[in-house]
């Protein structure tokens, strides 16, 4: 099977409902983000042949891949902006390149303001989102009470999840990873000579503890989970080039990593571990890692309460700050809806790069109570022996001997 090369990952700023980025119409943030892939990777945009997306409205992708060049019969596989969608994008088009259905697929995710319900159409407010929100909620409580979470541990989680993020913006670590977004003042008008660049994104703060967090009341009653250790709802488009790995020198392109494998975890009726766990240790055996050796591990932080229960579930040590979530996550910066999976293996393969090598891992939800996890590792690193045909998954135990690297 070919293996899956990740070029050029790049997304927007991150913006708030509300701010500069909420009148950039839904086309233009898309383009934006396409335009810099294409742009900074070198590539021909009538090169890609397929674009899987992670988009709320699918009727927008056509015209914002033609701002950005793309052949106008270039083909669209949606995937849906569930949970875990960017990510899902992602693994989609790395098994078409895999397979040999496409040499070249874009990845794409975003989530942008919806439009209004049209009158007497029954949508009401929240709906759906509202409830799968609460879900969500009920599931970091359940999870965090498990585990014996208290309210100062998951705001001081939260609360190192901003510093780590406003560290990282200061010493220009976003700018290689973002591509600004154009503002009109008149959004109505794109030839407006009054424009805005947005370049950083927005809802980040350096000026937040975990004492000013603790004023601020549960979401459920006598919970931990408040508005301020949670991720909020915001905007972004975030894309990547997947590329069969022989098509590269062709191609005149430089991977930043390559896709090694995925898995999707269910934890087992009757027992409280975080899907997040499961999700990992299927996704290490299946790839012949080991949880000690991956050098960047960023889990979803939706929640503080369950992105923690998953840590401590998992066992990760990282006294120095420099392998976990090192550049804050999703409470911090805002969870982007489709984008958020692809905004965070951006980041990620952007910090691994600036290592010049090693090994990166992402989970997140993918679902009610389960999760997705996605390995990757640097060009420069020694490709891992596949499993044999005919091995299974047998939970989290650890692996058997004679697992090696080829």
């Amino acid at each position: 099977m070919r293996r899956a090369a990740i070029v050029m990952p790049m997304r927007t700023p991150v913006g708030l409902p509300g701010g500069a980025l909420a009148a950039v119409s839904p086309q233009r943030l898309i383009a934006t983000v396409l335009t810099a892939v294409v742009g900074r990777s070198g590539i021909d945009p009538h090169r890609i042949e397929h674009l899987v997306t992670a988009v709320p409205a699918a009727d927008v992708v056509r015209p914002a891949a033609q701002l950005a060049g793309f052949s106008p019969v270039v083909g669209e596989f949606a995937v849906g902006v569930e949970s875990g969608g960017g990510l899902r994008a992602l693994v989609t088009a790395a098994m078409m390149v895999q397979t040999g259905a496409a040499d070249v697929v874009v990845a794409l995710g975003a989530e942008f303001p919806a439009p209004p319900a049209a009158p007497g159409s029954g949508a009401a407010p929240g709906g759906s989102g509202a409830a799968a929100r609460e879900s969500l909620l009920k599931q970091a409580e359940d999870l965090a009470q498990h585990f014996g979470l208290t309210r100062a541990e998951v705001d001081e989680f939260a609360a190192d999840s901003h510093r780590r993020a406003a560290r990282a913006r200061r010493q220009g670590l976003f700018g290689g990873e973002t591509a600004p977004v154009v503002v009109c003042a008149d959004p109505d008008d794109v030839n407006s000579d009054v424009l805005q660049l947005v370049d950083r994104d927005e809802g980040l703060r350096d000026d937040v503890s975990a004492r000013a967090f603790a004023e601020l009341l549960p979401l459920l009653p006598g919970g931990i989970s408040t508005e301020a250790n949670c991720g909020a709802p915001t905007l972004a488009a975030a894309g990547c080039l997947v590329v069969a790995e022989e098509r590269l020198a062709d191609l005149g392109l430089e991977p930043m990593g390559y896709l090694v494998g995925w898995a999707t975890a269910t934890p087992e009726p009757g027992v409280t571990v975080p899907a997040a766990t499961s999700a990992v240790a299927k996704a290490l055996w299946r790839t012949g890692f080991e949880l000690g050796e991956v050098d960047l591990l960023e889990v979803d932080e939706s929640t503080a309460a369950e992105a923690l229960a998953a840590i401590r579930s998992l066992g990760v040590a990282d006294p120095d700050g420099e392998r976990l979530n090192v550049h804050g996550g999703a409470v911090a910066l805002g969870d982007p809806g489709g984008a958020a999976g692809l905004r965070v293996v951006t980041t990620l393969l952007h910090e691994l790069t600036r290592r010049a090598g090693g090994s990166a891992l992402a989970v997140s939800p993918a679902g009610p109570a389960q999760a997705l996890a996605v390995v990757f590792e640097s060009p420069t690193a020694v490709p891992i022996a596949p499993t044999p045909r005919g091995a299974r998954f047998h939970g989290g135990r650890a692996r058997r001997s004679g697992r090696h690297r080829a």
